[in-house]
């Protein structure tokens, strides 16, 4: 078996992998200038270093997607064929992550964040549906 290659955080992320370890998707919000951002050590609104941590809605619309029909590591290959794609927040940072769901997928659609668990650590994945609010 072999294991999923997990993400490194440095010091610009610590924040967005600490959280989702712990079952949630935060935000870093600007706090001059009300920017929210994923991982940042300084706004690139502004250039503050202010920060405070806010909960994502959660809620966000496909900005853009592929099907992925090859594994580029061994720990992916019994997931084929799976969609990935950056869903845009509400609050407006986006995020590349995998996406669950109804198909066809379409970019405009509504997308809700899902936690996941692999391997000991947090994933944001998002579902996909019709009747997730807009």
């Amino acid at each position: 078996m072999t294991s999923t290659p997990v993400p490194g955080a440095d010091p610009a992320s610590a924040h967005f992998f600490h959280s989702l370890d712990e079952g949630r998707l935060d935000l870093l919000v600007c706090r001059q200038c009300g920017t929210a951002h994923l991982a940042i050590s300084v706004c690139d609104v502004c250039g503050s270093i202010d920060f405070s941590s806010e909960p994502a809605s959660g809620i966000g619309i496909i900005y853009s997607f592929t099907r992925v029909h090859i594994a580029h590591h061994p720990a992916f290959a019994d997931q084929l064929p799976f969609c990935g794609g950056i869903v845009e927040l509400a609050e407006g940072p986006r995020l590349f992550a995998p996406l669950l769901g109804e198909e066809p997928i379409s970019v405009g659609a509504p997308a809700i964040f899902e936690w996941q668990q692999i391997d000991g650590r947090g994933f944001a994945a998002f579902r996909v549906s019709a009747a997730a609010p807009q």
